[in-house]
């Protein structure tokens, strides 16, 4: 596991190196170019918040308006989730060729697409600071200095989702089931996290269900940080902290056990 943070922090430079080489040709030729990182959450966006906005905002609980607003403020940070997931996952196997020189070090692949992701979540950030602004200015109570807890949230959920890529990496490349597998974790873990609804709005004897997402305290704290405008309380970051650790320790330790079958796997 030591083995793993070692390499990472020792390439970081060479993380750096293809991880901007992935942003580069994912948009090559496109006459947008990073523009379109906007364009699949705005439109999910837009079709939830006319969905649910229409049937379900009554029922979203309190805390939960202007709820466009509200929905942004877990769904943009759950699409670098489980977008860096899903290709965290199958990267060994994509990049095999790379895997098979003896001199590259494989952690680095998983590591890619969660970074690359952050920066697509960190490109859409003005889009949720000027849904708080317009909020404001229409009288609506939102915002504040909780925002400034928003680079720590970040920093905890990085280890969070790169321990979980680097063991799903490794697991996908000896059993290529885990990305069927994954797909329908996520659409599992989706509903169980308090996206479209508060958590107070799930009667309390389901709550622990809820919980059980390491998803759920992120997305609590992006909501008290950005639209409630505070500081999320001491309960929540060791939640975070909790998750984040055991996240990557464990996806860690696996990638370093199954690290010397990886070329024969993939």
């Amino acid at each position: 596991m030591s083995g793993v943070a070692r390499t990472l922090a020792g390439h970081r430079g060479l993380l750096a190196t293809l991880t901007a080489r992935e942003l580069k040709g994912r948009y090559r030729g496109s006459v947008l170019g990073f523009l379109w990182s906007l364009v699949q959450p705005l439109l999910l966006l837009a079709v939830y918040s006319v969905v649910f906005g229409l049937v379900f905002e009554q029922r979203a609980g309190v805390g939960a308006d202007p709820y466009p607003l509200f929905l942004v403020c877990g769904l943009f940070p759950w699409i670098w989730f489980a977008s860096a997931l899903g290709e965290g996952t199958v990267s060994l196997v994509a990049n095999a060729g790379l895997i098979r020189r003896a001199v590259f070090p494989a952690e680095l692949l998983p590591m890619v697409p969660v970074l690359s992701n952050l920066v697509h979540l960190l490109l859409a950030l003005p889009v949720i600071f000027g849904g708080l602004l317009l909020a404001r200015a229409t009288g609506h109570e939102v915002g504040g200095w909780g925002v400034l807890a928003l680079p720590a949230i970040l920093a905890l959920q990085l280890p969070l989702v790169g321990g979980l890529a680097l063991g799903l990496a490794a697991l996908h490349a000896h059993f290529k089931d885990v990305r069927d597998l994954l797909t329908s974790a996520l659409t599992l873990l989706f509903f169980l996290t308090p996206i479209l609804y508060t958590l107070e709005a799930v009667p309390s004897g389901l709550r622990w269900l809820m919980r059980l997402s390491p998803a759920t305290p992120f997305t609590l704290a992006y909501q008290e940080a950005l639209l409630a405008g505070r500081f999320p309380g001491p309960g929540l970051w060791l939640q975070m902290a909790a998750f984040a650790a055991v996240a990557f320790l464990a996806g860690a330790a696996l990638f370093a056990r199954l690290r010397e079958t990886l070329v024969e796997a993939v």
